[in-house]
């Protein structure tokens, strides 16, 4: 086999002396892979509830500064967790119970047209939860929430809740 004999200051002759400037070059030049982002989870609980919707009501949760297991047991009360739910003769719709006759103008506000759809409906009542929260507290809230401010500020009037109340409460608690 026959030697063959590299030229100084030829290309391969810089290659063989120099190697390790080229490969240190193409390493500072090789493009990066994107970083992962690694989100939080946010805790699903045991209702029957799809995690990517459990996942949008925490982000609403936090938007709003209402505790998703309140949320949770609003939901499970009104609606037994059936986003096609309708009651009060048709005048309450989905998850949440919303009734567009008296909402109609926070659903403008917050661009929801379909009651039914359950990202929607959540919207709609945690953004009213939250309201109702500011303006009275938790217990007072799931009152006015079910059967309007003045039934909330009787019942808070004679140290009383209702019937719904205690059994929100109840649930929540059971899904903590």
């Amino acid at each position: 086999m026959k030697k063959y004999k590299i030229r100084e200051g030829s290309l391969l002759w810089a290659l063989k002396r120099f190697w390790f400037i080229f490969v240190g070059a193409a390493i500072l030049v090789w493009p990066e892979a994107e970083p992962v982002a690694v989100t939080e989870q946010a805790p699903l609980y045991d209702v029957p509830l799809s995690a990517d919707l459990q996942e949008h009501i925490s982000g609403l949760c936090d938007d709003y500064s209402v505790d998703m297991p309140l949320v949770l047991a609003i939901i499970g009360q009104e609606s037994n967790y059936r986003p096609d739910a309708v009651g009060d003769n048709g005048n309450s719709l989905g998850l949440m119970q919303i009734q567009p006759r008296w909402h109609q103008g926070r659903m403008d506000e917050l661009g929801v047209t379909d009651l039914l759809d359950p990202y929607q409906n959540v919207t709609v009542g945690i953004d009213l939860l939250a309201d109702l929260i500011n303006k009275g507290g938790t217990r007072w809230a799931i009152m006015a929430y079910n059967a309007g401010a003045e039934t909330a500020d009787y019942h808070t009037a004679i140290g009383t809740i209702t019937e719904y109340t205690a059994e929100v409460e109840q649930l929540r608690e059971e899904i903590e």
